[in-house]
């Protein structure tokens, strides 16, 4: 296997926590009106056994000193999935339309419906056991969350799309939209020391990427959730014959391990010094085989 599971960080059984359910409980942070692979995220992560759904939360990402209304954007898609899906049994949370702390810096919560699920969430995890949070984009709400009750750090598995990393020269770079919507956010998280991080980098998702004659066909066949996801690519960007599938990316190493690899890092040399996990590689054809092998109608 690709994951070198001798090197995580805490044996695998409290790494992979279950419900009665039998599946790990999962709550989804996306800024899901910003971009189109968000959506496609959503849906990928509503069709597989793994992890159990318990939240999907909405993030901002544009904010102004007057606030702004993103968050609300992506609330309303956010909904609209789980309506089309038939999984209104899955809360749609409104995260915060401000960032955490302020243009200047600092460690200001922006309290949220969101954030107070994943602190609700967290502390109900038994002795042990781990909450997984995925963020696919700023990290404004689980930041906030960690900030209103320390406490919960060590009983979340955080999951990141952000940054870009350069592997040969052990480099970060904070200059990639999810880190630059809320960059005490990334910050805060990067300096936790008793936070499981890991990081899927733009330098690696890049590499998946749907083309879009192929998808809309593939969404043809999917029903109502097709259409919908195709309306939204003609709607934000009707003229992009690709796209990259970020968000898409995070959450398929998550779901098979094997198609990524991920190593320990030190943290940016302005953080706190400590190890988190970078994912530095993607099988970008096996992630998208996957991707329809799970989304596509069954007969």
């Amino acid at each position: 296997m690709k994951f070198l599971f001798s090197r995580l960080p805490l044996p695998l059984v409290l790494l992979f926590p279950l419900l009665s359910s039998g599946k790990i409980p999962l709550i989804l942070d996306s800024d899901t009106a910003n971009e189109i692979d968000d959506l496609h995220a959503i849906v990928r992560i509503l069709n597989q056994d793994k992890f159990e759904v318990i939240a999907i939360n909405s993030a901002q990402w544009f904010h102004n000193s007057s606030g702004d209304r993103t968050v609300h954007a992506s609330q309303v898609i956010n909904e609209d999935l789980l309506r089309i899906m038939n999984r209104r049994d899955i809360p749609a949370l409104m995260g915060a339309d401000t960032i955490f702390g302020r243009p200047w810096g600092g460690t200001q919560p922006a309290d949220s419906a969101a954030a107070r699920f994943i602190i609700e969430k967290a502390k109900a995890m038994p002795e042990g056991e781990k909450l997984y949070v995925a963020c696919i984009g700023a990290t404004t709400n689980l930041a906030s969350a960690i900030r209103m009750a320390p406490e919960i750090a060590p009983k979340i598995a955080a999951y990141l799309m952000g940054f870009r990393y350069d592997s040969e020269k052990q480099v970060w770079n904070k200059s990639e939209f999810n880190v630059r919507r809320d960059l005490d956010a990334a910050d805060f998280l990067l300096n936790q020391p008793d936070l499981e991080l890991h990081v899927m980098t733009a330098t690696a998702s890049i590499h998946l990427r749907f083309q879009r004659e192929k998808t809309f066909s593939m969404q043809e066949q999917m029903g109502e959730i097709g259409q919908y996801l195709t309306d939204r690519w003609k709607s934000h960007s009707s003229q992009a014959e690709r796209w990259v599938m970020w968000d898409v990316a995070l959450l398929e190493a998550m779901i098979d391990p094997d198609l990524a690899t991920q190593r320990e890092v030190l943290t940016p040399p302005e953080n706190l010094q400590r190890k988190v996990w970078i994912y530095d590689s993607i099988d970008a054809e096996g992630m998208e085989a996957a991707y329809w092998q799970a989304v596509m109608p069954r007969d």
